[in-house]
């Protein structure tokens, strides 16, 4: 049995297909999603999705989000979704450079400083990815 997976942001469906097993960053912690796993939601934090299928496993860098998981489907609503073949590492490297200096010279309650730590988010992942 193979789960239904669906990556949608709020522009795209960035994957649909069948996989083997799925495994994602939530809030608490990686989590893993088998065929017949048990409902679950999870609030996913910006990192690395891997969906492992009989072709082997492709990485994606998600953003912060939700996953609701059943027996045959998992479906992660995303801000961003990226493949992770596709990632240029040194502008990645800026970006996170970039967003650290924002964070060091603002307000931490400010819009700025969230802004930046999002973005910051998003560049640790790709340099994980």
């Amino acid at each position: 049995m193979a789960l239904n997976v669906e990556i949608v942001t709020p522009t795209q469906t960035a994957f649909s297909g069948q996989a083997l097993e799925v495994q994602a960053p939530g809030f608490l912690g990686e989590f893993g999603v088998l065929p017949e796993h048990t409902l679950f939601l999870s609030v996913v934090k910006a990192g690395v999705v891997t969906i492992i299928t009989d072709a082997g496993p492709t990485r994606y860098v998600v953003g912060r989000g939700f996953a609701e998981a059943g027996p045959d489907r998992i479906s992660l609503l995303t801000e961003i979704c990226e493949e992770g073949s596709s990632i240029d590492k040194d502008a990645a490297k800026t970006l996170l450079e970039e967003s650290e200096g924002t964070m060091a010279n603002s307000d931490p309650s400010s819009g700025e400083f969230a802004h930046a730590e999002r973005q910051a988010e998003i560049a640790r992942a790709r340099l994980a990815v």
